[in-house]
């Protein structure tokens, strides 16, 4: 990840109380929304504590990671802003929760690039910032019966206040100058938008599937 001045976030964040249930989660879909791809290839931008790059590992994909803070041990050292890869190079590129991290007015280069040197497709996780009720429920035979394992029921509000909801992020999706139809325009810029995900108790994630164009 990177923050506003370029500089990598504190490597502590990423290793001391960072994995929880929910960050588990957020990694579950990262993983399984990389993997519906089929990818033959697959660039992690911004590595954090390479759970999801070693999983993916494991399972058999052909994984690169880069990371602009070398301490973290990523593959290549390089900014989201100015990748060290030929274009075209690999068929999946994946950035979760690095966008928020560069000023707005830098992000239009940051999805430039990874337009750039993805082949199909990119999988990016943005913060949405918002009020969010949620009632989730089971019961015995519903992936049976509906072939699902549960229903999600939920309703958003975004803040729409200024301010910052972390000091490490000079933006959020819903936050007052930054409604949804904002990032989306300019996602859209670069590419087609597949998929929008909000994974399951995580409110604060919100996954795009692109597609290059």
């Amino acid at each position: 990840m990177v923050d506003e001045s370029g500089a990598g976030v504190s490597r502590s964040h990423y290793f001391e109380g960072y994995d929880d249930v929910l960050r588990f989660i957020s990694y579950y879909y990262q993983i399984d929304l990389v993997r519906s791809l089929g990818p033959g290839s697959v660039l992690e931008v911004g590595v954090g504590n390479k759970t999801v790059a070693n999983y993916l590992l494991q399972n058999g994909f052909d994984v690169t990671t880069c990371d602009v803070d070398g301490g973290l041990r990523p593959d290549f050292v390089g900014d989201v802003r100015d990748l060290p890869f030929d274009d075209g190079t690999y068929d999946t590129v994946l950035c979760s929760q690095v966008l928020e991290h560069l000023p707005w007015e830098e992000v239009d280069k940051a999805l430039a690039e990874l337009q750039r040197v993805a082949r199909k497709h990119v999988v990016v996780s943005i913060p949405y910032s918002s009020l969010r009720f949620q009632f989730l429920f089971r019961f015995p035979y519903i992936n049976k019966i509906f072939n699902r394992q549960y229903f999600n029921l939920f309703y958003r509000i975004p803040y729409l206040i200024k301010g910052r909801f972390s000091p490490d992020h000079p933006w959020e999706m819903g936050r007052k100058g930054y409604p949804g139809r904002k990032i989306r325009s300019l996602l859209e810029k670069y590419f087609k938008i597949i998929r929008e995900v909000t994974p399951v108790l995580t409110h604060h994630h919100l996954f795009f599937v692109l597609e290059k164009k």
